[in-house]
Order: C-alpha cells, then sequence, then structure tokens
C-alpha cells in the first residue's frame, strides 16, 4: 500500500488523460470559430485585406461557408481566415 505512486498525481491525471485534452481543443475549437464568424459577419465587403471574389462582394458568404464546413475538418478555414483576413487587416491598417 505504501508504494502505491498514484497518491502525488491523482489530482492531475483527468487533466492530462487524451480523451479530456481532446475534448478541451474541440471546444476551445468551437469557439474560436464562433469569434471568426461574428467577426467575419460583421465586416464590410471593402474590409477583406485579400479579396476573393470582385470588390469582395461575396467574400462575407464565402469565408462563412468557409468556417462552417471546416468545423468537421480540423477548423483549417477558420486558421486561414484568422491569418489572412483577421490578422491581415491589422497589417494593412498599420
Amino acid at each position: 500500500m505504501l508504494l502505491n505512486m498514484s497518491f502525488p498525481f491523482w489530482p492531475m491525471r483527468p487533466i492530462f488523460e487524451i480523451r479530456y485534452l481532446t475534448g478541451l481543443l474541440a471546444v476551445a475549437g468551437v469557439v474560436f470559430t464562433v469569434i471568426m464568424l461574428i467577426d467575419c459577419l460583421k465586416r464590410e465587403p471593402e474590409q477583406f485585406a485579400h479579396p476573393i471574389s470582385t470588390a469582395g462582394k461575396y467574400d462575407k458568404i464565402i469565408w462563412a461557408l468557409a468556417m462552417a464546413i471546416s468545423l468537421s475538418l480540423y477548423f483549417i478555414g477558420t486558421i486561414v481566415y484568422f491569418f489572412v483576413v483577421y490578422l491581415g487587416k491589422k497589417d494593412s491598417d498599420s
């Protein structure tokens, strides 16, 4: 009984188990996607850093669909939106 080494580590065990870590990352990804989706829907067409469509007319729809579809693809669309549009526009404003 004295050789059981689980006592000092038992409070940390649920934190470092892989199923809790993946669940935490999934929730963080969904929250990140919702924040970026709100940012995308609030932007005016001329505020997109690199317009995809003519004069940015359909960029809001394209990015919103890309983020919605990427919810099942490891949030790739949201990550691309973050670096291309969200951070790209802040660099071009300065």
